[in-house]
């Protein structure tokens, strides 16, 4: 049995094809052996970023942060309105605190979210710029060096090989998209749609709601495949699965 921490950020592009990350959801969860279970979580609101007027009349980010508020009081998650730097102090530490080891999908593509972030916003640096090349050294905090690291992207592709032949029937029966060149989708939101067996689902691609979604995906995981976390950091290629 061990404690981890299932995450989602949520970020707007730049005409400069950067992105922003405007709001962060932390919720604690235990597994032990085939099984998780949720805690209490946290939605982190990034000040610095949201009051800057580029970003502030945006309508995708008002819609994404007032459905997050929504999804708050819905889930009963806690509300941190915190600058950049803080926030990432913030959440290293939540993360420690409840564990050590951080869970979320495509985590390498989050991370350089967070390092163009840092540049975004200026100011006292915590986060390097290559954040993304240098995963286990690129924060300025010592508690980032006590986390590991689990992309979900990777072990969903990788290690839940019955979960993807179900999920392949999914996509096949339902005539849903698949990429270019005859492969499922690895992204969360054609998982979730599996999980809850709704080819219809959209993800409202809220923090909180996305990070809820990542829970119900994990939870299936454990019930076709076993136990597919070890404790250790998992960021290899993820493979892809074919079609048909």
């Amino acid at each position: 049995m061990f404690n981890a921490v299932l995450y989602d950020l949520e970020a707007t592009p730049s005409p400069d094809n950067q992105s922003r990350v405007h709001t962060i959801c932390l919720v604690p969860v235990t597994i032990d052996k085939c099984s998780i279970t949720k805690q209490k979580g946290v939605l982190i609101c990034v000040r610095d970023v949201i009051k800057r007027p580029e970003i502030q009349l945006k309508s995708d980010v008002k819609t994404k942060i007032a459905q997050s508020i929504i999804d708050v009081a819905n889930y009963g998650l806690n509300v941190k309105y915190l600058d950049f730097y803080d926030a990432i102090k913030f959440m290293n530490k939540f993360i420690v605190d409840h564990g050590g080891t951080l869970i979320g999908h495509n985590l390498l593509g989050d991370l350089d979210f967070l390092a163009t972030t840092q540049n975004f916003v200026g100011g006292k640096r915590i986060i390097k710029n290559k954040l993304k090349d240098y995963p286990d050294s690129g924060m300025y905090d010592e508690n980032w060096k006590n986390i590991t690291r689990v992309c979900t992207m990777s072990l969903f592709g990788n290690r839940c090989t019955v979960m993807n032949q179900e999920l392949k029937k999914f996509v096949n029966d339902n005539n849903m998209s698949t990429t270019p060149q005859g492969y499922v989708p690895l992204r969360l939101s054609t998982y979730i749609q599996f999980v809850k067996n709704d080819p219809d689902y959209r993800q409202s691609h809220s923090a909180v709601q996305d990070t809820m979604d990542l829970y119900s995906v994990l939870k299936a995981a454990f019930k076709y495949d076993g136990n597919v976390i070890d404790g250790y950091d998992y960021l290899a290629k993820p493979e892809w699965v074919k079609a048909r």
